[in-house]
């Protein structure tokens, strides 16, 4: 087979044990260390953003801390509760587009489901 060579075996392992010390020298990948926080999958809170208001469920007190909403305003919101959604805070004329405009974005509606039996 090859000139001088009746086994070509010990060159093959010649040359594996060469590529693998190739291999081994090979720099690594740098890995990225995680900081240290909630689980992967968990948001982290953020606590310069306000917390979501649901107006179901908000007291008086709550939903006036919205931006705009008054006294008056949050007792309309609480008294024509339960809402399917935020936009029928404007569509039932509870309070005015351009109040939903500035509070849309820090309030949210849960609406509660009938009990299953």
């Amino acid at each position: 087979m090859f000139r001088g060579h009746s086994d070509p075996r010990p060159l093959a392992v010649f040359c594996l044990a060469g590529t693998l010390a190739l291999i081994a020298q090979a720099p690594k990948p740098a890995q990225v260390a995680m900081p240290p926080g909630p689980a992967q999958g968990t948001p982290a809170p953020n606590p310069a953003a306000p917390s979501l208001v649901d107006v179901n469920v908000a007291s008086k007190a709550e939903l006036m801390k919205l931006p705009g909403v008054t006294g008056p305003v949050a007792d309309r919101i609480i008294q024509d509760r339960p809402y399917l959604s935020k936009a029928k805070l404007v569509s039932r004329g509870v309070i005015p587009l351009a109040l939903f405009q500035q509070i849309r974005s820090r309030i949210v509606v849960h609406p509660k489901l009938p009990a299953k039996k």
